[in-house]
């Protein structure tokens, strides 16, 4: 049996956090994340392409490329640079990123892709193509809560890219509640047992 989902944090009011993670009231947060593998290179890569498309259609906006710890944020220095696009290897409390950005780019992980939806954040997904649980289990998890926007991989070239994350970047959201009580009902579940 399914308790139902469990996060370990309620989102404070966005603009405080915001200014505690230290991203203006004038930028447009996009942040994109693959997850802790390194099979998510290719998909930052294209992020990082898509990144002066997207600016000039979107005044303020700051990309910040989180590589997570499989992937060498160096190995991205081969790109050219550009003012408001970051790449980082480490981001501390990235939930807190997650429920302050205006927009985030991730793969199909299904804890990434909860975050936000708990966090009523607009998302762009790319599900790696064979990856069972990401195309099936995920997508229907989801879209039970009309959350994300999914992208196949072949469609985040970046022309495509761009114009997906200026049509949703900042978009107003309207996801079915994640339920807050699974920890409680988890908890219940295993007290019959004892």
């Amino acid at each position: 049996m399914f308790p139902g989902y469990i996060s370990g944090f309620t989102p404070p009011d966005r603009e405080a956090l915001r200014a505690d993670l230290g991203y203006r009231p004038d930028e447009r947060i996009c942040l994109v994340t693959v997850g802790g593998s390194g099979v998510g290179t290719h998909l930052l890569r294209r992020a990082a392409a898509a990144f002066p498309l997207a600016e000039r259609r979107i005044p303020g906006l700051r990309m910040v490329a989180v590589t997570g710890p499989r992937i060498d944020p160096d190995s991205f220095t081969s790109l050219p640079a550009a003012d408001g696009l970051e790449v980082r290897g480490y981001v501390h409390d990235l939930y807190r990123h997650l429920a302050a950005c205006d927009l985030a780019v991730v793969q199909g992980g299904l804890t990434t892709t909860m975050e936000l939806t708990a966090s009523g954040r607009p998302f762009i997904y790319v599900p790696l193509r064979h990856h069972f649980e990401q195309n099936f289990h995920v997508r229907h998890r989801l879209d039970q809560y009309s959350a994300g926007r999914c992208l196949d991989y072949d469609q985040t070239g970046p022309e495509a890219l761009a114009q997906a994350i200026a049509a949703e970047i900042g978009r107003p959201v309207s996801y079915r509640p994640v339920e807050a009580d699974g920890a409680a009902r988890a908890a219940a579940l295993l007290a019959e047992l004892l």
